[in-house]
């Protein structure tokens, strides 16, 4: 694996940890929009972390 690739990595599941907590935080001050917005965000990234993972595996 490049050392481009676990940067990568890296800074996906960063910013994934920051939107779940995002989304806890929100649910906690009764924002369920944002907090369904946060939770939109963390999916999306999620995507983004498997494709960067399985493209650092081959």
């Amino acid at each position: 694996m490049q050392i481009e690739q676990c940067r990568n990595i890296i800074m996906l599941y960063r910013l994934r940890d920051r939107a779940r907590r995002l989304v806890e935080a929100n649910r906690k001050a009764g924002s369920p929009g944002v907090a369904k917005i946060y939770a939109q965000i963390d999916d999306w990234l999620a995507v983004h972390m498997s494709n960067a993972v399985s493209r650092a595996r081959r």
